[in-house]
């Protein structure tokens, strides 16, 4: 009996130990489900010919959602009445009006990557449902790529759509109606069409900025085909977009921030000249930036205490405009200090560059105190050297001293040296800086091998698709085609060439007209990357086809 209960003590025992000892762990879900739906069945059939029906069943081997369905389906040819689509279960159901089907006609509805998996979301990238209401189903295709006019950059999300060639006679039709067949292009700028008819097409490419299939002018991209195309094989047809001139000029708005400034923005760049009108004894009105192109037409004034009035004229046209506005009140409470930004980069002043310091508030010269600027030079030790500054009127001062290359330079700015015209004054601050040394910079000798004689706008990009430098070409009909530019003090980098057919001499690059059936002035970008180093050459040979 005691052995007994000695064999149900241990086997008690070790079983408590078992369960102490057991853990707990989550059940694995195994792999995540990364396959999208399948279509099992689709009633009508896919690619079904004598397409009479109102409704489109499209079954799947799971659960299904559409995603984004309004920006990813396109319907090619367009309807009068969106179809119905919604999601039921494990299938797709679209309705649609059988009465405005044409005939004899090929239908495609394209849904992107709209339709997706109930659990993970998967979707079937490029799904398409194909019917044709005649005897057979039409297989021509057109593909291309879309590309800035200017800058040479693929543009996704362009629709591009083709119109009917009988509808084309009148010039507003793009404005006006939504293109019988319609496409986008994707991340790389590529697009394609599929299931199109042996008939012409107007073919054109715009950035739908507000979504209603219609081009809406100058706020919007633009690229179209010089003719129609007729349509009798597989066809690539390549768009570069553009941005169309404003057909009038117009002022947006004008500001101004606060006393001393005046901003008068127009809707587009333009050469503009400028008229004070009724300017009072001790009153003083610069526009800055003068016989520059621009947009935006800046007044610096002082000296004056209620209104401001200036005519802006349109310097190609007879557009007048007449601004009159009343100013802000002078505000003596120092609010914020004055901001002062100078010329270097970094710590370099670039090469043959005098010493600038610039504001954004317009300065009161009357109390600046440029005795409260101290340049001095490190040589074993920092010492003061005389300075002499002053007034680039309107927004600068500048530093006439000749400064050494490669040599190591500090400017102290004491507080109050400057004042802008409400009392804003700037707290002190220091400047280290060195000029730039010509050994410090490269060269870029480019041979250019052209193929027209014309004028040319050759650029020197850097890797942010800057203009670093650029040239200008004029060949006449007895010059040679080969060509040598010489650009000097660049910056060590990486570079790229840009060359601009600069059709009208006018130096620089122009867009089309739709109306006026132009074209925007071509553009050659090398692909070939330049790396600058310094103190060193490097010569280029490009020719442009």
């Amino acid at each position: 009996m005691i052995r007994h209960y000695s064999y149900t003590l241990c086997l008690l025992l070790a079983c408590l130990c078992f369960e102490r000892c057991a853990q707990v762990a989550p059940l694995s879900g195994g792999k995540r489900d990364a396959t999208p739906p399948k279509l099992t069945e689709a009633i009508p059939a896919n690619s079904s010919l004598a397409f009479n029906s109102s409704e489109i069943v499209l079954r799947f081997d799971e659960y299904v959602q559409l995603k984004d369905l309004k920006n990813q389906m396109l319907v090619s040819p367009r309807l009068k009445t969106e179809p119905e689509i919604n999601a039921e279960g494990k299938k797709i159901k679209i309705i649609l009006k059988k009465e405005e089907l044409l005939p004899n006609t090929t239908y495609r509805i394209y849904f992107g990557r709209a339709i997706a998996d109930m659990t993970e979301g998967n979707s079937i990238p490029n799904f398409e449902y194909v019917f044709s209401t005649g005897n057979y189903i039409d297989s021509l295709k057109i593909k291309g790529i879309v590309k800035d006019a200017y800058t040479g950059q693929a543009v996704s999300d362009v629709i591009v759509g083709l119109y009917n060639a009988k509808g084309v006679q009148t010039d507003s039709l793009i404005y006006k109606e939504s293109p019988a067949y319609i496409t986008r292009s994707t991340a790389g700028g590529e697009y394609s069409f599929g299931h199109l008819p042996s008939q012409q097409f107007k073919v054109v490419a715009f950035t739908d900025k507000n979504k209603n299939y219609t081009y809406d002018g100058e706020i919007e991209k633009l690229g179209f085909r010089d003719s129609l195309l007729q349509l009798n094989s597989d066809t690539t047809v390549d768009f570069k977009i553009f941005q169309e001139n404003p057909s009038k000029t117009f002022i947006k708005k004008y500001t101004t921030p606060y006393y001393g400034i005046l901003n008068v923005i127009y809707n587009r760049e333009s050469f503009f000249k400028v008229q004070v009108l009724g300017l009072v004894p001790g009153g003083r009105v610069t526009e800055t930036e003068q016989g520059r192109e621009k947009d935006t037409v800046t007044f610096v004034y002082d000296g004056l205490k209620d209104s401001l009035a200036v005519l802006i004229a349109e310097r190609d046209s007879k557009h007048v405009d007449t601004v009159k506005v009343s100013l802000p009140k002078l505000n003596a409470a120092r609010k914020k200090s004055l901001s002062i930004l100078p010329n270097t980069y970094s710590g370099i002043l670039p090469y043959n560059t005098s010493f600038r310091l610039s504001f954004l508030n317009a300065p009161d010269t009357l109390k600046t105190n440029l005795y409260k600027i101290h340049l001095f030079r490190k040589d074993s030790a920092w010492k003061e050297e005389a300075s002499t500054f002053s007034y680039e009127w309107p927004l600068a001062v500048v530093m006439a001293n000749p400064l050494s290359e490669g040599k190591n330079y500090r400017i102290k700015i004491d507080t109050a040296a400057f004042f802008d015209l409400n009392g804003k004054y700037n707290d002190s601050m220091m400047i280290n800086f060195k000029p730039e040394s010509k050994s410090e910079l490269g060269k870029v000798i480019l041979k250019l091998l052209l193929n027209k004689k014309q004028a040319y706008v050759v650029q020197l990009l850097n890797d942010k698709g800057q203009i670093a430098k650029q040239d200008f070409i004029s060949l006449s009909l007895s010059s040679s085609n080969a060509v040598s530019i010489d650009f000097t003090g660049i910056a060590p980098g990486t570079y790229s060439v840009k060359v601009v057919f600069d059709d009208n001499g006018n130096k620089k690059w122009d867009t089309g007209s739709y109306l006026m059936n132009k074209q925007p002035e071509k553009v050659f970008i090398s692909s070939k990357q330049l790396k600058v180093l310094p103190d060193w050459e490097v010569e280029e040979e490009i020719q442009i086809k």
